[in-house]
């Protein structure tokens, strides 16, 4: 028995399905309590969704079989019939297709002050136990052939209301290259993979009965992909099919027709049941985030949660065939571009005006909807990691079937050595990440990975230095009384965490001592992510004057801007002035002595600094024709150059796999002050409570002052 495919049929059961789950709630039951018998008549509850039943010898137990979405108000209605015309019962045992979990242990307490002991089975105690007994596999298997192999043989699993392609047939090509990706265990080429996809998607709904020509499945791979040559289209599904036929496909020469083999229809129908069920759980996922940011609003101004469920899938698509968009479009041009909040914003702004809410909070939707996609992507699970994962390589591998049908070719341009230095904002986030319960791992697996690739990380004395500062600022904060200022962004997460502020010394002298702080951090850097001190002075001294002289008046008004309200020394500016202008300017420098063209370069600035790319900008605009290459790397073109680039060790698909998704965001170097307070007041207010209550309290504060944060605006910048 298939448990992902019993667990997509339990999910899809409706009202109007009430006689299929009692037969299967009976056959479950029956190995414990035989000879049930029905209590009350369907009608006698207004509806078909549940029956209750009781064991022929034991009149004092009562089971119910509902599939309401409402299983408290369901419970409680049965509590007041039993109450009325069963009093004698005293267990009741109610068995659902949701999932509960520990979520009735209020309403077990409630019922049990009225004498009636609750026994919740929901979806987890069916699957659970769906294999213990031949009565109970039998049940479960009538259950998934009659809901849900119908379902997942159909197109319901492809026409998602949340894509934002309009032809089925394009919703199919990127379902079957998501699948591909993951499956493709021989780590073939690009094009290879993209064709092997499509063709399996042209041939859904085959069987032996029911076969395609070769001329239909050209022309279905062309209408999913219909800006490429149909000529050349046809030349790469022969080569697909040549590759397919036998172990995958059956051919009738005589008709050249195609059609799936049985096992491999069989196979694919049961990666639908899991592609299905992550988007159940991420659905879930969603949800619990919506209702913390919920609880963080005035409840007359929130929005209704159902609008929002609807919308967040919706837009994260969105921005995801976006980003692979802006990818494949950087590959053929060699202009690198970031999708950054505005860009998230357009996407919400274009879903509100498509699809109107209603009067409800209005207002706060924009916002609403922007932090739980933030927090999606920097809070997420790793099963969500993982379906947002496969959304967004088929969203680009998608793109780059727009724009050619060799993706390999395309791909070969992406650089799979060189140098790429590392700023400030991105090695925060790097030690933030060594926190054990703090935020995930996403940066740490990001370098790695370039490691695993073969590109050196390398790291300026100056960076080093701002680091270093930096833990040295969030020392001071930790240990005063009257902290000033906005609070430092390492200190801020090791609050997130928790812990006493006492501890932030201990935690620091990790990575650094204080006789030679910034030696200790290149060591510490060296060694557990090979990262690499060389500087480059000299380096960016090579750069035409002019334009040194230009960058650095933009660089000299960034930061003017960035801290104008901040009481700073001049010598402390022009500190970070010069050290931005040196990894800026020193790449390019390197860059003088390469002869490469477009994405072949072997120096690279990775930033998270909006900064950075608006004085990119400028600068092409003040240097028209004669600016040189811009050396900024974005997070997001990292991350794709390591999982499509033409690297035999990132290729493999396991490895890609495990790859966190990131968007282009920046990364604040501090948060607000009312974090101190509001971490110091818990405290307080928890004196004498065990740490590790304090410390899920303070947790817990600080995450809904997280919340409100987003809300508001600031946390746009974590």
């Amino acid at each position: 028995m298939n448990t992902n495919q019993f667990r997509l049929a339990l999910d899809r059961l409706r009202p109007s399905d009430w006689e299929h789950f009692e037969r299967l709630s009976s056959a479950f039951l029956a190995a414990e309590l035989t000879g049930l018998r029905m209590m009350a008549s369907p009608a006698g509850d207004g509806g078909r969704d549940s029956e209750l039943f009781c064991p022929a010898q034991q009149s004092f137990i009562a089971a119910q079989y509902s599939v309401a979405k409402d299983w408290k108000k369901k419970i409680r209605y049965t509590r007041q019939r039993l109450r009325a015309r069963f009093p004698r019962i005293r267990v009741l045992i109610y068995l659902t297709n949701q999932e509960i979990g520990g979520q009735a242990d209020d309403l077990k307490r409630e019922l049990l002050e009225e004498k009636i002991s609750l026994d919740v089975r929901d979806r987890n105690w069916f699957i659970d136990r769906a294999s213990s007994h031949e009565q109970r596999e039998n049940a479960a298997e009538e259950l998934i052939a009659r809901i849900a192999r119908p379902y997942l043989e159909g197109e319901g699993v492809i026409n998602r209301t949340s894509s934002p392609l309009s032809s089925e047939e394009a919703r199919a090509a990127l379902l079957y290259l998501g699948l591909q990706w993951q499956d493709d265990a021989a780590d073939r080429g690009l094009t290879k993979l993209s064709f092997d996809a499509l063709v399996r998607a042209a041939l859904r709904h085959t069987h032996s009965d029911q076969r395609l020509s070769r001329s239909d499945i050209h022309e279905s791979v062309s209408s999913a992909v219909p800006s490429a040559n149909k000529d050349v289209i046809a030349q790469y599904v022969d080569s697909a099919l040549k590759r397919l036929v036998k172990k995958y496909i059956r051919h009738w020469p005589q008709d050249d027709e195609f059609c799936l083999t049985y096992s491999e229809h069989n196979r694919i129908v049961s990666r639908m049941a899991d592609v299905e069920n992550e988007e159940s759980d991420f659905r879930a996922e969603v949800a619990v985030i919506i209702r913390k940011l919920q609880n963080a609003m005035d409840p007359e101004e929130c929005p209704k949660q159902s609008d929002l469920l609807g919308r967040v899938p919706r837009i994260l698509e969105k921005c995801l065939l976006k980003r692979g968009e802006f990818f494949v479009s950087s590959v053929f041009s060699g202009d690198l571009e970031v999708l950054g909040h505005y860009h998230l914003k357009d996407v919400i702004i274009n879903d509100l005006s498509l699809y109107p809410p209603s009067d409800k909070g209005m207002e706060h939707i924009p916002q609403t909807l922007a932090a739980v996609v933030q927090e999606l992507l920097a809070e997420g699970t790793n099963a969500t990691q993982s379906y947002l994962r496969r959304l967004a390589n088929s969203y680009t591998l998608f793109s780059f079937l727009k724009e050619t049908p060799d993706v390999q070719a395309a791909t070969r341009k992406l650089f799979s050595y060189g140098r790429v230095w590392l700023d400030t904002t991105v090695l925060l986030r790097y030690f933030a990440e060594q926190l054990e319960d703090g935020i995930g791992e996403k940066f740490t697996k990001i370098l790695a990975a370039c490691n695993a690739a073969g590109i050196e990380l390398r790291v300026t004395s100056g960076v080093i230095q701002e680091v270093s500062s930096h833990m040295g600022m969030g020392l001071a904060c930790a240990s005063s009384m009257a902290w000033e200022g906005r609070t430092p962004y390492l200190y801020y997460q090791y609050l997130r965490t928790g812990r006493r502020p006492d501890d932030f010394r201990v935690w620091i002298d990790r990575f650094r001592g204080f006789a030679r702080p910034e030696d200790d951090l290149a060591q510490y850097m060296k060694e557990t992510a090979s990262i690499v001190r060389e500087d480059l002075m000299g380096a960016a001294r090579v750069v035409d004057k002019e334009m040194r002289f230009a960058a650095e008046s933009y660089w000299r008004e960034a930061h003017r801007q960035r801290r104008g309200g901040e009481d700073i020394e001049e010598s402390t500016r022009e500190r970070l002035i010069r050290h931005d202008l040196e990894t800026y300017l020193g790449v390019i420098g390197k860059r003088q002595g390469e002869d490469v063209t477009e994405l072949g370069y072997k120096h690279w600035l990775l930033t998270l600094d909006r900064d950075a790319w608006r004085i990119r900008d400028r600068l092409r605009e003040e240097f028209a024709g004669r600016a040189p290459q811009s050396p900024l790397l974005s997070l997001a073109f990292l991350q794709n150059s390591l999982t499509f680039g033409g690297n035999s060790v990132i290729r493999k698909r396991g490895e890609a796999m495990s790859m966190p998704l990131l968007l282009d965001i920046e990364m604040a170097e501090s948060m607000p002050h009312d974090i101190l307070v509001l971490a110091n007041d818990v405290r307080n207010a928890n004196r004498g409570v065990p740490e590790f209550v304090v410390r899920r309290r303070v947790r817990d504060a600080i995450d809904s002052a997280r919340r409100r944060g987003y809300l508001a605006g600031f946390g746009e910048a974590q």
